[in-house]
């Protein structure tokens, strides 16, 4: 691989004696990893059932090392949200970060989801993942409602803007900033180009400025956890530092370093407010490069968390009736319970649990809690398959549950109406059918007696 001299030069000076160490890790082939969604299933159930050979990462409780990323991702154990395919350093930032149940937690970099699937099965209350590029906002949504949590919010914000909506709002902060991401050439060699037309100090500034946000979002006594895929001490330790010379209230918590994770390079040995951050390194570290610094805000008082809109949110509308007839009692309970919001397109959100005071005119969201369904200008309303994936197999009486080397599933996937025998359907009533996989849901269909008309998600469809 070619590296760009003017990073080989400054590994040299970073790492000294390790320098030849770490450039012959560049000569081994990157390691690929998932990550298994434990709200859907427990690792060792899925260590059961895993169709391909999986090898446990020490440092991540719910990760894995895996051989083939392509037959992981058309496995319809993926389209189920059983896991999410990461790598293993990339799984690091969200595990680090603390997150406790009630916590309002904020994703401020949040595309293309992976943290922010970590941090919405760690018991939070409520989730907001924030992206400023509208299109990369597409894949979040999309990875969020593959995991079928009901506690996520994507917004499409610059942070500045959020942070004058959301100040001393948030329990738990994640920025996973953008970087000059010297620690991903062994996977993505592409990025060297983009390396080399813009280094480590084109994104400090944009780092500095996303931590200020970030720090005027945060609860006093809250956390708040800066990540990068870099190398760089520029993006890194200097950035790190910069931070706290401005906010003498923010102390750098303890990371341990463990699993091949080491500290700040030798150069910052005497900065003892920066000793607990930590480096991965390909040559120490069974992964790519990362860099992450835990930090917390002393205790001091509160604000409101924002000025709340004057909303009128809605209990389930009527249109969602043919929804509950094949629905389980429990799930009839919770539905009934929460809150709603219907878009201008007529989609129909169920909110977040406590997310009402969190809501704001102002902001453009692009998902407030999960879709259910969509309202047509004839005022009927077509269930959504993050519904479904929200669900397990028990909440709903009108299933079929295929098995995962049936063809009718990637046939289910790909959009494609099902014509079943008769001794399958046999059990089935009209209407909405919820599609399992093994058990898992997929999505719905609608069945007319015959056959079983496809609705899954025409975005998401199986290639």
């Amino acid at each position: 691989m070619g590296l760009p001299k003017r990073f080989e030069d400054s590994m040299k000076e970073l790492l000294g004696s390790e320098y030849d160490d770490f450039i012959r890790s560049y000569e081994d082939k990157s390691i690929s990893a998932i990550r298994i969604n434990t709200s859907k299933i427990s690792t060792q159930d899925f260590e059961k059932l895993a169709p391909f050979r999986i090898e446990k990462i020490p440092y991540i409780s719910n990760g894995y090392y895996i051989n083939d990323t392509d037959a992981w991702s058309k496995h319809p154990y993926y389209y189920a949200g059983l896991y999410y395919i990461q790598e293993a350093s990339a799984m690091l930032p969200a595990s680090i970060l603390p997150c406790d149940p009630g916590d309002i937690v904020l994703d401020l970099c949040a595309a293309p989801g992976g943290k922010s699937t970590q941090l919405s099965i760690s018991g939070i209350s409520v989730l907001i993942s924030n992206d400023i590029s509208f299109s990369r906002t597409i894949p979040l949504v999309k990875n969020l409602d593959l995991f079928g949590m009901t506690n996520h919010c994507v917004m499409c914000e610059d942070p500045s803007g959020l942070a004058g909506i959301y100040p001393l709002t948030f329990d738990k902060i994640l920025v996973d900033a953008p970087c000059s991401g010297e620690g991903m050439f062994r996977k993505d060699p592409g990025l060297i180009g983009a390396y080399e037309k813009n280094g480590p100090k084109y994104y400090c500034s944009i780092q500095r400025q996303l931590l200020e946000n970030a720090y005027k979002m945060l609860k006093p006594g809250g956390m708040l956890l800066y990540s990068t895929c870099t190398f760089s001490d520029i993006e890194d330790e200097q950035v790190v530092l910069s931070f706290l010379s401005e906010h003498a209230d923010m102390t750098v918590c303890d990371i341990k370093k463990e699993n091949g994770l080491c500290g700040p390079y030798d150069k910052y040995a005497e900065y003892d407010t920066i000793k607990g951050c930590v480096h991965a390194f390909p040559h120490r570290f069974r992964g790519e490069g990362h860099f992450a610094a835990l930090m917390k805000k002393a205790d001091g008082d509160s604000l409101c968390r924002c000025d709340m809109a004057d909303i009128d949110f809605s209990e389930l509308p009527v249109q969602a009736q043919d929804i509950l007839k094949f629905c389980s009692d429990d799930l009839k309970k919770m539905l009934n319970k929460r809150r709603f919001l219907i878009g201008k397109d007529g989609m129909v959100y169920m909110l977040p649990e406590g997310f009402e005071p969190l809501y704001h005119k102002k902001i453009r969201y692009v998902r407030t809690g999960t879709c259910i369904g969509t309202i047509n200008r004839a005022g009927k309303m077509t269930v959504h398959t993050a519904f479904a994936l929200s669900l397990n197999k028990h909440d709903y009486t009108n299933t079929l549950d295929l098995t995962a080397d049936d063809p009718m599933v990637i046939k289910y996937l790909k959009g494609e109406t099902l014509i079943p025998d008769s001794d399958v359907t046999s059990d089935l009533n009209k209407g909405y059918v919820l599609i399992c996989v093994d058990s898992f849901p997929l999505g719905f269909a609608a069945y007319d007696g015959s056959k079983l008309k496809n609705l899954y998600e025409k975005g998401w469809i199986y290639k």
